[in-house]
This record gives C-alpha cells, sequence and structure tokens, in this order.
C-alpha cells in the first residue's frame, strides 16, 4: 500500500514531515520500499524531491526534513510498486508545467484495464514510466485541456467526474495539484494485518482539520509535526496519524481546497 499525505493551509506552514520515520512506521512494517516523494508548492511553482529508494534509508530524505520548505500547499506519497518497477520515473508525485503553473499528481491504488481505453491510446506515448498511475495524471490534464477549463468550478467538475470513471477500474484514491488548488478524491485501500493484506475497503483517505482556535499550537506525531499553527489548514492522510480529531472520508468523496479553504466538496 503506497501512503499519501497532502496540506492545505491559508498561510506557509513549515511542515516537518519525517519520511523516513513515516516509511519506518508505513513503509518498513509494510514493505513500502519502493521510492517517496514530496511536494512543497510556491505559488505557480514547486520544490519536488523524488527518490525511487527507500525513505527510511534516503540521506536524501533527512536533507529534505532538516530544511524542510514552508509552504500552503505540500503532497507527500510513500511508494509499494504494485505498477512499474521501482525507478526514478515511476516515482509520485507526477509534474508537468500547464499554462506556466507546476501541476502534480499522486496515487494510492491500482487502475487496470486503464491502457486498454480508448481515450488513453494517444497518451501512453507521453509516459516517462510505465504505472497506470502516470497514465491517469495524463488523462486528466488531456481533458482540462480538451474542455479549455479555466474557472475552478469546472476543473473540480472534469475532476469529479474523471475520479468516478477511476474507481469502477479499481483504487484511486488521487491528490492532484494544479497549481492553485488542492484537489483529493477518496476511495478504498488495502490495508495490512496479521493476517496478509485485506481486499480493498473504506477508508482510502482521511482529514484532519485545524481553525483559528488552534492558532499558535503544536501538533505533533510519529512521522510529522507543525510548530506553530498559523490560520486554518487541512491534512489528508492514507490512515490517521494519531489518535484524535481524523475524519474518515467515505469512498467517492472529492474536494477541492486552495489556502486553507475547502471550495468544494461531493
Amino acid at each position: 500500500m503506497c501512503e499519501l499525505f497532502a496540506m492545505s493551509a491559508s498561510v506557509p506552514q513549515r511542515v516537518c514531515y519525517e519520511l523516513d520515520l513515516f516509511a519506518a512506521e508505513g513503509g518498513e512494517r509494510h514493505r513500502n520500499r519502493d521510492g517517496w516523494g514530496i511536494l512543497f508548492a510556491l505559488d505557480r511553482d514547486a520544490y519536488l524531491f523524488r527518490e525511487p529508494d527507500p525513505a527510511a534509508t534516503s540521506e536524501l530524505t533527512k536533507m529534505v526534513v532538516r530544511n524542510e520548505r514552508p509552504c500552503k500547499q505540500l503532497m507527500a506519497h510513500v511508494r509499494r510498486a504494485t505498477a512499474g518497477k521501482p525507478e526514478l520515473a515511476n516515482t509520485h508525485p507526477f509534474d508537468r508545467v500547464v499554462h506556466g503553473r507546476r501541476h502534480a499528481f499522486a496515487h494510492n491504488g491500482g487502475l487496470p484495464g486503464l491502457e486498454d481505453r480508448d481515450d488513453t491510446q494517444a497518451l501512453i506515448a507521453e509516459k516517462i514510466g510505465d504505472t497506470d498511475s502516470e497514465l491517469a495524471f495524463l488523462l486528466l490534464l488531456d481533458r482540462l485541456r480538451r474542455a479549455e477549463a479555466v474557472e475552478p468550478a469546472v476543473r473540480f467538475d472534469i475532476f469529479t467526474r474523471f475520479a468516478a470513471e477511476m474507481r469502477e477500474l479499481g483504487s484511486a484514491n488521487f491528490l492532484f495539484f494544479d497549481g492553485e488548488h488542492l484537489f483529493v478524491h477518496a476511495d478504498r485501500r488495502r490495508f495490512e494485518t496479521e493476517g496478509g493484506l485485506t481486499e480493498p475497503r473504506e477508508p482510502g483517505l482521511s482529514i484532519r482539520s485545524f481553525d483559528e482556535r488552534h492558532h499558535g499550537h503544536e501538533w505533533k506525531t510519529r512521522g510529522a509535526s507543525i510548530d506553530a499553527i498559523s490560520g486554518p489548514l487541512h491534512l489528508f492522510a492514507s490512515v490517521p496519524l494519531d489518535p484524535e480529531g481524523w475524519e474518515p472520508l467515505a469512498r467517492g468523496t472529492c474536494m477541492m481546497l486552495k489556502d486553507g479553504a475547502i471550495l468544494s466538496r461531493s
């Protein structure tokens, strides 16, 4: 099971997302050993760090954690390969520059049959790697381009319909950043138990929200922390990172956020 984490905040926050500890918790034990990536979005561009090696033993991960970048939007992924080899080209988040803005996409799950669809045939040649996740990203970008979608409400509608199609193929937990908004889709995921992997089940993502009442408070858990919360912010994770405050998202939940505000939810 891949692990997802994201943040949308009203003001730049310095989030210490300790991928080495998170990977030790969700990676060494759960065998997410096939790469990691983290994106710190700043206006139209972003810092993006990726590596196809285990986060738990990565020197680059330690450097990123020591020098975390203040940002309003953050997206992170720890990979357990199910489609595509453990190599850089297959490491999330995937990114493309569209109309002068960096777009990024991360996925937890599997989408069998995606390459066989008529609407993906022309996009296969555009892939850098060989994952169904990257192909899904290209399909979403293609639909936004064809619709000439500029208005956020139109982009959210396209994302919602796209997500509904993808979850009919398989598990489709998505994080998508369009250079301005964070889009989230919750589906189902596999869980590791003493008896082995479960079949996909809810929840695929959970949300934890902070508002003005938490201003100045510290949030700290194994693998992630914020020294001082400033203004409203929302966190998303594949599994709750601490015992309190997390809301599981029902299958099919789609959200669009900007700067710590939930603009749309369906």
